[in-house]
């Protein structure tokens, strides 16, 4: 037995959920004390297995002070490996209990507000048909809030756009299609009955908005600021398709949502050229973390799928 054969079936031998628990409860807390309380044992336990661990580790994982405990590199690795481990483990749980209620098997999958309205429902329909037994679970959220929940494997993955500037570490990206962003209002605005609509007169208008801190809002204050010298103020921030149709229909208020909303009148595309303001549509995964054959089955009705939307005649979206 080589010496790091050895030591892999050291650590395999020896590593114990227990520890996993404390790493997490250590990355969130940064208290000793605090993290052994929160995984229901003592503090001179909780200091034993972390000893046991970074012995068979051969490296110090933590660096102890009076303020409490900052991981190190192999610290911070060893949190992130941990909290993946953990996940599994809650994933296989599902997947038993489904199956043992007659499920297939088990999906989890993020979608952002771009995606939300048009290609995941079409994917998951056409899933479900072919895979009636599988349990499909959908979470809709911000581009941050789903990278979270991604990374710590409370999803299998996440389908949405992916702007520049995103922090990707530790995620596999699969582009689905390229999208360009229109924007739209209410079916009665009083602008729709202009042939030519410029940035300049939309810059006063009342707006729905992502968060500013969203990578594609800051590129749509860019254009303005290029283009008019100001950016949108008068602007409800939202990221919720329902409300922000609701709020086209009762204030025709001018915004940035999906053109599929355009095909059913309920709103209207406003004739406005947004030079270079487009997104990749993607598919993430978490890195280097083998996919079930339900995911695998998902993701080819998902590119099929993505296929039709990327055609001439397929939808676009608005911002998200």
């Amino acid at each position: 037995m080589t010496q790091a054969t050895g030591a892999q079936w050291l650590l395999k031998s020896r590593l114990k959920i227990r520890q996993l628990l404390l790493l997490s409860a250590l990355g969130d807390l940064g208290n000793l004390r605090r993290a052994a309380a929160q995984v229901s044992m003592t503090q001179p336990a909780a200091t034993k297995l972390l000893h046991e661990l970074e012995s068979v580790l051969n490296v110090r994982l933590f660096e102890r002070s009076r303020k409490g405990m900052t991981p190190t590199l192999y610290g911070s690795a060893m949190i992130r490996h941990a909290r993946g481990l953990l996940a599994d483990l809650d994933a296989m749980r599902d997947e038993i209990g489904a199956l043992a209620e007659g499920a297939a098997g088990t999906l989890a999958i993020g979608t952002m507000t771009s995606t939300a309205s048009d290609l995941v429902p079409r994917t998951v329909a056409s899933f479900v048909a072919r895979h009636p037994g599988v349990r499909v679970s959908l979470v809709e959220g911000t581009h941050a809030m789903l990278m979270a929940s991604l990374k710590r494997g409370d999803l299998d993955m996440v389908l949405g756009r992916v702007m520049g500037g995103s922090d990707m570490d530790d995620f596999d990206l699969q582009v689905l299609y390229e999208d360009e962003f229109c924007i739209v209002c209410g079916p009665r605005h009083p602008l729709l009955k202009s042939r030519k609509v410029k940035l300049s007169d939309l810059a006063t208008q009342r707006w729905i908005l992502p968060p500013s801190s969203a990578p594609l809002r800051q590129r749509l204050d860019i254009l303005f600021m290029e283009q008019t010298g100001t950016r949108p103020r008068n602007a409800v921030e939202s990221v919720s398709l329902l409300t922000n149709l609701s709020l086209l229909q009762e204030g025709n208020m001018p915004a940035d949502i999906m053109r599929q909303f355009a095909r059913s009148r309920l709103v209207r595309v406003l004739p406005v050229p947004l030079s270079g303001l487009f997104g990749p549509v993607a598919l993430i995964t978490r890195a280097a973390r083998r996919r079930t054959p339900v995911a695998n089955a998902f993701i080819e009705e998902l590119r099929a799928a993505s296929a039709a939307a990327s055609a001439p005649g397929g939808s676009a979206s608005g911002l998200a």
